[in-house]
């Protein structure tokens, strides 16, 4: 049960909110006053009334402050240590609710994936196919939704300022901002997401294998969602390899990631899904192949689970590295500087969601 603070300018009092409107606000008297709830990401946030401060919204996701106002137009707006100010107008009228999210830590922009069927792991015929590769099998794909970029450092710092995540990842001197993060293991990937789902009241989670690599293939069946062939105008990776002679070595070697979304998205908008860095997902490793693996596109969550998959080469990756069948594993307490993750969400929650037309 959601608990309200209710405010006139003056702490009024804590009351209890249930499901209908009159009995969460009968102190409020008819006809003169509008509420507005307040509900910050994260909690413990200073929140402004038209540049006046009233005090800390609560610590969790589930407390919100109802502030009782006469109509009119507002700003409010909440401020936190180490995140950016944020701050919305609203419009009040009487005997009216309104809830407003006030995020301070930075957006995470998911993308709608529409359900459908695909054929996942790499033909016999790929040019540099490993046998875990296969069989290629048919894997059928529950609606989902899926980062459009890797999470960046601007994302976890938020969660280290908040003191969820206690890790403070090693950026190798390349910079933080939108970057995505690295040095993080699969363990520190879960404690990002424990935090965020705290903070927002989502359900956030690793992407499944078979997730990833249908939004990775966007509709493909070529070795990379760019075809038979990708080059460093493409994606960021080691560009003094060659794969299959196909024209992937073009002598461009950055040595270090990029800002997220600095090559262009594939057909269903997903960006960095071949290169930049590494991408933990949720699955056990199986080191034999696919042979009993999920049909449905869920998690294989059997097998060797102290080695969890990782996905989508990286900037030190090989071009091979970066097919969209291409799969590795590592000891999910593993982290290096080629390692990071995106974030998937289940269906019922798309605040914020794109639907792509494919």
């Amino acid at each position: 049960m959601h608990r309200v603070m209710i405010l006139t300018g003056f702490l009024v009092s804590l009351v209890g909110v249930t499901t209908a409107l009159a009995t969460e606000y009968s102190a409020v008297p008819a006809g003169e006053y509008g509420v507005v709830r307040i509900i910050t990401i994260p909690g413990e946030a200073e929140i402004f009334l038209n540049g006046e401060a009233k005090g800390l919204s609560p610590a969790d996701s589930t407390d919100s402050w109802g502030i009782m106002l006469a109509p009119g137009d507002y700003s409010i707006s909440a401020a936190k240590s180490g995140y950016d100010t944020v701050a919305k107008k609203v419009s009040v009228a009487v005997d009216t609710l309104q809830t407003l999210h006030l995020s301070l830590a930075p957006e995470i922009e998911m993308v709608h994936v529409q359900g459908g069927c695909f054929q996942m792991g790499s033909p016999a015929d790929e040019a540099e196919r490993d046998v875990d590769e296969g069989p290629q099998h048919q894997v059928c794909v529950q609606p989902f939704e899926l980062g459009k970029y890797e999470v960046t450092f601007a994302d976890w710092d938020a969660c280290v300022a908040a003191e969820g995540c206690f890790l403070e990842a090693e950026d190798e001197g390349w910079g933080r901002g939108r970057r995505p993060v690295v040095n993080v293991s699969w363990e520190d990937a879960q404690s990002y997401i424990r935090w965020l789902n705290r903070s927002t009241g989502y359900n956030y989670r690793l992407p499944t294998e078979a997730e990833w690599e249908y939004a990775a293939r966007a509709g493909t069946t070529t070795a990379f969602s760019t075809g038979d062939c990708i080059n460093t105008d493409q994606a960021n990776y080691d560009g003094k390899s060659e794969y299959n002679r196909c024209g992937a070595e073009t002598g461009v070697d950055l040595g270090a990631t990029v800002p997220v979304g600095s090559y262009a998205a594939n057909d269903w908008s997903f960006h960095d899904m071949h290169g930049n860095a590494g991408e933990w997902v949720e699955d056990c490793w199986h080191e034999e192949g696919y042979d009993g693996a999920p049909t449905d596109g869920s998690a294989w969550l059997d097998g060797n689970c102290a080695r969890r998959v990782i996905r989508g080469g990286s900037w030190f990756g090989y071009p091979g590295y970066l097919r969209s069948a291409y799969r590795c594993s590592a000891s999910k307490g593993f982290n290096v500087k080629r390692l990071g993750f995106r974030l998937a969400r289940t269906p019922g929650d798309v605040r914020g969601a794109t639907v792509p037309s494919h």
